[in-house]
C-alpha cells in the first residue's frame, strides 16, 4: 500500500474510533454501557494500531516463522524453565510485534477493574472520566464511587515505565485509556534488556501517532535488565525516573521468563522498585502464569504495598499481579478483601504441581507448522 492510501485508511480509522469516544460522551460514567463501550474502543484501537503498524514494517513468512520459533523458546525455555530466551532476531521481534496486540486489551482490561477499590479510584485519579455527561447510574452496584459530577481536573501527564515492553503494547494501552476519557498526555519510557526492541518501539510510536492523528503521547526507549538490582547501571534511567507525580509500572510477560534469575537475586530489583517508588505509583505485572505471585506478593507486603490478583477474563483468562503504594493508610493494606490466603495458598500448589512434572521430565512440544510434514 502506497504512502496516500496508508494515510486515507489511517484517516478513516480515526474517524472510527472518534466515533466511538463520542458514544462515551453520552454513556453514564461508570456504567455497564460506558465499561462494554470502552473495551470496544480499546480492542478497536489495537486493531487500527496493529493494521498501521503492519503496511509500516510488511508482514512476510519469515517473520512468521522466525516469531513462531520465538514464541515456542518463551514457552519451552521462558515459561516452563523460568530463563529468558534470545531475542536478538529482528525477523522474529517484528513477527512477534504484529502478533499480540491482545495484550493491549488486556492490560486495558487489568487497567479498569471496579475491584479492589483502591485500584480503581487510583486509576480514575490518573485518567478522570471527562466529557461524559451525567452521574453513575444508581444501578451501577459494581461502582467504588459515590454519586459526583463528572469534570475532574485532568493531570498533566502520566508517566509510563514499561519493563521489558518491547514492542510497545503497554504505551497503546495508556494511550487508548487516555483518549478514551479525554486524559492527560502519556510519557512512555520502554526499558528492554535487548537493545533489538529500539526499531520496533519507535515503529510502534508513529503507528499510534498515524491512527490519532496527534504527537501528544510519547514513546522513549531504554536498557534496563530487571535481574539486576535497581543500582546496577543498566539500570540507571529507571533509577533516576523512579520518583515523580503520575508514576504507573508496568512489566509485562518478563517476571516467568526470569523466574530463576529473580529467585537466585532474591527479587533484588523488584524489592528496590517498590521501595524507592513514591506513594501514588501503579504496578501491573500480566503474566502467563500466576505461579510466582505468592512470591511477588511477599516482596510486595515486605514494602508495605497494597496487592491483588485481579482475574481478568480478556483473550487467555488468568490471574494477575496489581499492586499500589500507599503507605500513607497502613490499616488494612496486606491481605484485604483484594487477595485471600485460600487464593496464594493455591497459587502455591499449582507451582509446586508444575515443579514437579518438569522433574518428571514433561517437555512443551513444538506447534507443527501448517504445511510441513
Amino acid at each position: 500500500m502506497n504512502r496516500a492510501c496508508r494515510a486515507a485508511a489511517a484517516t478513516a480509522n480515526r474517524h472510527s474510533i472518534q466515533e466511538l469516544k463520542a458514544r462515551a460522551t453520552r454513556k453514564v460514567p461508570r456504567s455497564s454501557s460506558y465499561r462494554k463501550l470502552w473495551r470496544n474502543y480499546c480492542h478497536r484501537f489495537a486493531e487500527d494500531v496493529q493494521d498501521e503498524l503492519r503496511q509500516s514494517i510488511g508482514s512476510n513468512v519469515d517473520y512468521m516463522r522466525a516469531a513462531q520459533r520465538l514464541e515456542f523458546e518463551l514457552g519451552a525455555t521462558g515459561a516452563n524453565q523460568g530463563v529468558m530466551p534470545d531475542f536478538s532476531n529482528d525477523s522474529a521481534l517484528r513477527g512477534y510485534s504484529l502478533q499480540h496486540f491482545g495484550r493491549v486489551r488486556l492490560l486495558g482490561d487489568l487497567m479498569t477493574q471496579t475491584q479492589p477499590e483502591w485500584l480503581e479510584r487510583r486509576v480514575e485519579e490518573l485518567f478522570p472520566i471527562t466529557g461524559a455527561g451525567g452521574r453513575k447510574s444508581s444501578s451501577d452496584s459494581n461502582s467504588n464511587f459515590d454519586d459526583e459530577p463528572s469534570g475532574k481536573q485532568v493531570p498533566p501527564k502520566v508517566d509510563l515505565v514499561s519493563l521489558g515492553g518491547g514492542p510497545g503494547y503497554d504505551f497503546v494501552a495508556c494511550a487508548a485509556l487516555s483518549e478514551y476519557r479525554s486524559g492527560p498526555d502519556v510519557h512512555a519510557h520502554v526499558y528492554e534488556y535487548e537493545n533489538q526492541w529500539k526499531s520496533s518501539v519507535h515503529s510502534m510510536e508513529s503507528a499510534a501517532h498515524a491512527i490519532l492523528g496527534s504527537d501528544r503521547h510519547r514513546c522513549n526507549f531504554g536498557q534496563c535488565d530487571i535481574t539486576l538490582p535497581l543500582s546496577d547501571a543498566i539500570n540507571a534511567e529507571v533509577a533516576e525516573g523512579v520518583n515523580g507525580e503520575g508514576k504507573i509500572f508496568v512489566c509485562s510477560y518478563c517476571v516467568v521468563e526470569n523466574a530463576l534469575a529473580l529467585r537466585n537475586r532474591d527479587w533484588t530489583f523488584f524489592r528496590d522498585l517498590f521501595s524507592e517508588a513514591v506513594d501514588g505509583a501503579l504496578f501491573f505485572i500480566p503474566d502467563t502464569t500466576h505461579r510466582l505471585w505468592p512470591e511477588l506478593a511477599g516482596v510486595a507486603k515486605d514494602a508495605g504495598l497494597r496487592f491483588a490478583t485481579p482475574h481478568v477474563r480478556c483473550g487467555k483468562a488468568g490471574w494477575h499481579f496489581v499492586a499500589f503504594k500507599d503507605t500513607g493508610h497502613p490499616g488494612d493494606r496486606y491481605y484485604n478483601t483484594a487477595i485471600s490466603r485460600d487464593l496464594l495458598e493455591r497459587f502455591k500448589a499449582d507451582n509446586a504441581a508444575h515443579l514437579n512434572r518438569l522433574e518428571r521430565g514433561w517437555k512443551r512440544e513444538s506447534r507443527k507448522i501448517k504445511g510441513s510434514k
